[in-house]
C-alpha cells in the first residue's frame, strides 16, 4: 500500500476513534448530569489506563517488527500469536489487582470496573498493530467504523438516565471487542499456527522486547488519562467533568499527531535500515505539517469556547478557561511528533527516547503537583505545556545532531548501495518489493 492510501485509510481510522465519543458527549453530558458524567469520564480514563498495560506497548514495537517481515508469513503467525499470548497473560494480571482495589482505592464499584476492563480486554483480540505494520490499515479502519457505529446507536438507545453510568461505561469500552469480531475474517489468512511457538519464554521474550514502546504508551496515555483522575480527586466530579469537555478538544488534535505517527514510522523504521539518509529526508519533508498543528492551536485559543457554550451550556463553562490553556499544546505536539516520536524511535535512540519521556511525566507530575495548590484544574495544563517544552528542546537537538550525522554518513559512502541494498530513491515501492526479497 503506498503512503497516501496508508495515510487515508489511518485517517478514517483514527478520526472515527475521536468523531464517535464527540458525538456521544454532549448526550451524555446532559443525560447522565455533571455529577455522574464526572464518574463516566473517571470510569473510562480507568479502563484506558489497564489498557495501556495490557497492550504493553506492541502498537510500537511489533509494529516496527512486523514491518521488517512483511513477506514472511509463518513468521508474522508466530509473532501474532506470540503478542496475544502476551496481552492475555497481562489482561489477567491487571483484572486481579484492579479488582481488589475497586471500592476502596479506586473509586468505582467492581461492576463498574469490570466494565471499564472490556477496552483492555478487546485490545488481545483487536490487533491494530499488525494491520498498520503491514500498511494494512483499512482493515483495521473497518473493524473500528463498524465498531464504533453500533456503540453510538447503542449508546443514545440505551442510555437514558444517570443511574445507568455502568452501562454507559460498557457501550464505550466495548468497542475493541466489537473491532476484534468484526476484524475475524482478516485474520483468518494469517492463520493460527503461530500459537504452537508460544511458550513461557516466548512470552517472556515478547515482554522484554517491547518494554520501551510500554513505557512510552504508558506516558503518553498517563498524560491523558491522568489529568481527568487527578482533577476529580483533587477538585471534585464536576471539575473533573469540566476538565474532561475540555480535554476532549486536545483529543480531537491528537488524532492527527497519531495519523502522523502510523503512517510514517512503518516506513520510516524501514528506511532507518536500508537506506537512513532516506528516512531522515522523508522526517524533513514532513515537518510542512508543522502548519496543522499551528491551526489547531489558533482553533482551540478562539473557537473551541464558543463550541463548549453552544453544545454544552452554561453548565460546562469552566471548561473555557481550561481549553483556552490548552491552546499551545497541539503546536509543540506535532513538532515532538516527528523529531521523537519518529526520528529518535527509528534511528537507534530507543533507551534516550524512553528515558526523555520518562522525564517528562516527572516533570508533569511536579509541575501538577505545586501548581495545585495556586489554580486548581488549570495546574494540570501548564504541566502538560511544561513536559511538551521539555521533549522539544532535548528532541528537537537529537534530530538536529542525529540527522545531520547520518546525512554525512550516507555522504561518504559509495553512490549507489548502502548497507547492501540499492538506496530508496531508487528502490522500488514498498508494495512492489516482493518479488525481490524472493529472488
Amino acid at each position: 500500500m503506498t503512503l497516501s492510501k496508508q495515510a487515508a485509510s489511518l485517517a478514517v481510522l483514527h478520526v472515527t476513534d475521536v468523531l464517535q465519543p464527540l458525538i456521544i458527549l454532549p448526550y451524555a453530558g446532559r443525560v447522565l448530569g455533571p455529577m455522574s458524567f464526572g464518574q463516566y469520564a473517571y470510569a473510562l480514563a480507568i479502563g484506558q489506563l489497564a489498557a495501556v498495560v495490557v497492550a504493553y506497548g506492541f502498537h510500537w514495537t511489533a509494529q516496527r517488527r512486523v514491518a521488517s517481515l512483511r513477506y514472511e508469513p509463518a513468521a508474522i503467525a508466530s509473532l501474532a500469536a506470540q503478542v496475544m499470548a502476551t496481552k492475555a497473560v497481562l489482561f489477567v494480571a491487571v483484572c486481579l489487582v484492579g479488582f481488589v482495589l475497586a471500592g476502596d482505592v479506586l473509586a468505582l464499584s467492581r461492576p463498574t470496573f469490570l466494565c471499564a476492563m472490556l477496552s483492555a480486554a478487546g485490545g488481545i483480540i483487536f490487533p491494530a498493530w499488525l494491520f498498520v505494520g503491514l500498511e494494512r490499515a483499512w482493515q483495521a479502519a473497518v473493524a473500528v467504523v463498524g465498531a464504533r457505529v453500533l456503540a453510538l446507536v447503542c449508546f443514545v438507545a440505551m442510555v437514558a438516565s444517570p443511574d445507568q453510568v455502568a452501562l454507559a461505561v460498557a457501550i464505550q469500552s466495548a468497542v475493541p471487542v466489537v473491532s476484534g469480531v468484526i476484524c475475524l475474517p482478516f485474520i483468518l489468512p494469517i492463520g493460527f499456527g503461530g500459537f504452537r511457538s508460544v511458550t513461557l519464554s516466548a512470552i517472556g521474550m515478547q515482554l522484554r522486547n517491547g518494554w520501551s514502546g510500554f513505557f512510552f504508551t504508558a506516558v503518553d496515555v498517563a498524560l491523558v488519562t491522568l489529568p481527568v483522575a487527578l482533577v476529580g480527586h483533587f477538585a471534585g466530579y464536576v471539575a473533573a467533568g469540566q476538565y474532561s469537555v475540555a480535554e476532549k478538544f486536545l483529543l480531537a488534535a491528537r488524532v492527527f499527531f497519531r495519523l502522523l505517527m502510523d503512517t510514517f514510522i512503518p516506513r520510516v523504521s524501514y528506511y532507518a535500515h536500508v537506506d537512513p539518509a532516506a528516512g531522515v529526508q522523508l522526517i524533513r519533508r514532513s515537518l510542512f505539517t508543522v502548519a496543522g498543528g499551528a491551526a489547531m492551536s489558533i482553533v482551540m485559543f478562539f473557537v473551541a469556547p464558543y463550541i463548549i457554550l453552544l453544545l454544552f451550556g452554561d453548565e460546562f463553562s469552566g471548561a473555557t478557561p481550561i481549553v483556552r490553556a490548552m491552546a499551545i499544546i497541539p503546536l509543540l505536539m506535532n513538532i515532538n511528533t516527528f523529531t521523537s516520536n519518529i526520528f529518535m524511535f527509528s534511528y537507534g535512540y530507543e533507551n534516550e527516547w524512553a528515558a526523555l519521556n520518562a522525564s517528562g511525566l516527572l516533570v508533569f507530575l511536579v509541575a501538577s503537583y505545586f501548581l495545585s495548590f495556586v489554580m486548581a484544574e488549570q495546574a494540570i495544563v501548564y504541566a502538560m505545556v511544561a513536559k511538551e517544552v521539555v521533549v522539544l528542546v532535548v528532541s528537537t537537538g537529537f534530530f538536529l545532531i542525529g540527522g545531520a550525522a547520518v546525512l554525512r554518513t550516507a555522504a561518504a559512502c559509495d553512490a549507489g548501495r548502502v548497507g547492501g541494498y540499492p538506496p530508496a530513491f531508487q528502490s522500488a515501492p514498498l508494495e512492489h518489493e516482493a518479488d525481490r526479497f524472493r529472488s
